[in-house]
């Protein structure tokens, strides 16, 4: 995976503190740690976070120790180019990735970010799934197979209030390790959670 060019926190890290649906500029005033590079280097995942909080119908929540961002959750509208994307309702909300810095895994960060981003209501009005991937995975620095790493992620999720539904994307569905999660809301309408089912039995082909 690649590592930006950002630096890191000190060798021995601190208890990262929690901050829920960050702005866009508090989320610019911190540095983020080299590590967080699972989905691309931590510089350039820096700036798409910071795109995704100047967005009013998503959410940014960090784990930040001294001014340096060392994990995050993102939720936001399903993008186009999915066929989440033809959600109807404007009330299906994607979880589109947990990240932890290596050094500061073992704090139970990624739990603690979704539990306080979901502590306060806002998505109670929502569906929010997620959808996970076998290619995201961080197989190489866990030490982990693909199936326990579903698990880790399963129970993750599970803390959150997420369950597992089956779907005929045929993303999801072109591996066992895939897995479509989702937490419908305790006031989410009935149309919102209709639609959830409309698209996740939906066919969608991938290639």
């Amino acid at each position: 995976m690649s590592e930006g060019a950002a630096g890191t926190a000190a060798s021995a890290p601190g208890k990262a503190e929690i901050s829920v649906c960050v702005s866009g500029d508090e989320l610019a005033s911190l540095q983020p740690h080299a590590g967080i590079d699972m989905f691309r280097p931590s510089a350039k995942q820096h700036q798409a976070l910071i795109g995704i909080a100047r967005d009013p119908q998503s959410c940014v929540s960090v784990g930040v120790d001294a001014g340096v961002m060392v994990a995050y959750a993102a939720l936001h509208p399903p993008s186009d180019v999915e066929s989440w994307g033809d959600d109807r309702t404007g009330r299906i909300i994607e979880l589109g990735a947990v990240e932890v810095a290596p050094p500061y895994r073992g704090q139970r960060l990624a739990e603690r970010l979704l539990a306080a981003t979901f502590a306060d209501g806002r998505f109670e009005s929502t569906v929010t799934f997620a959808t996970m991937y076998v290619w995201h995975y961080d197989l190489k620095r866990t030490g982990l197979n693909d199936f326990a790493y579903k698990r880790l992620l399963e129970r993750l999720y599970r803390s959150a209030g997420f369950v597992p539904f089956p779907t005929a994307d045929a993303e999801v569905r072109s591996s066992a390790a895939n897995q479509l999660m989702a937490r419908i809301g305790s006031r989410a309408d009935p149309v919102v959670v209709e639609e959830f089912h409309r698209l996740r039995t939906r066919p969608r082909f991938f290639g």
